[in-house]
């Protein structure tokens, strides 16, 4: 099963944190894939990022499994790409098909998450490059508050089956930059107790002063929100 729909257009949403936190995806995945020869972009919505990815590739597919996103998509391409209706646990794609995979924020509403790292690793050339992220969170599970995540992979099982399927397996972490003094009342849960609360309010109503400490790295000294995971080398 998948779930229903959850789409965001980065040019016309209000919610000023979604389209910082998408927005500081896409480019973390522009900088991390240069030019290359074919990109499958596994989850288009309504193509905000697809138009991007398109001019940086010789072929350009995306797959979203809502067939109006999919259409959507396919006129801002302006021709430049094909976007089909399919299921990333399924891609209608023979082995080795892509030089580049782009798939941000999809595993998590699948289900069967598995079955797209899966489809993944088979779509992809040997020498190849693929993108995801995922919600943060330590342990997997539904989400509580997002009803259109089934299944929000956990840190340890998510990396245990990349680390099966690639050789190479590069982790980022998106978050939100805190104080030491921030960080340990949010982990004792005393934000409120020490008024701390207003910077995490602030992140949520998309000030712009908040917005800046949103970051993309290796290390996250702060608020995890999103894991990024970088694959090469596909294993056989």
């Amino acid at each position: 099963m998948i779930a229903a729909k959850e789409r965001l257009d980065t040019a016309t949403t209000p919610d000023r944190l979604q389209e910082r936190l998408h927005e500081q995806r896409f480019e973390f995945v522009l900088n991390q894939l240069g030019e290359v020869e074919s990109v499958l972009e596994l989850g288009t919505g309504v193509g905000s990022f697809s138009p991007r990815l398109a001019a940086r590739c010789r072929r350009y597919t995306g797959v979203d499994y809502d067939a109006e996103s999919a259409a959507q998509t396919s006129k801002r391409l302006l021709g430049k790409g094909e976007v089909l209706q399919a299921d990333a646990r399924s891609l209608p794609f023979p082995p080795r098909s892509f030089s580049a995979i782009v798939c941000l924020e999809v595993l998590e509403h699948l289900g069967d998450w598995r079955a797209g790292v899966s489809e993944i690793h088979r779509c992809l050339v040997p020498d190849g490059m693929a993108v995801l992220s995922v919600p943060f969170r330590l342990r997997g599970g539904k989400s509580d508050t997002n009803p259109f995540h089934l299944y929000e992979p956990g840190e340890n099982e998510l990396l245990s089956l990349l680390l099966q399927r690639f050789k190479s397996v590069i982790v980022h972490y998106q978050f939100f930059r805190e104080t030491l003094a921030m960080g340990i009342a949010r982990r004792l849960h005393l934000r409120r107790v020490l008024g701390l609360v207003e910077p995490y309010r602030a992140l949520s109503a998309g000030s712009p002063e908040a917005l800046s400490h949103l970051q993309i790295s290796q290390k996250a000294p702060g608020l995890k929100l999103h894991l990024l995971a970088v694959l090469k080398e596909p294993r056989t």
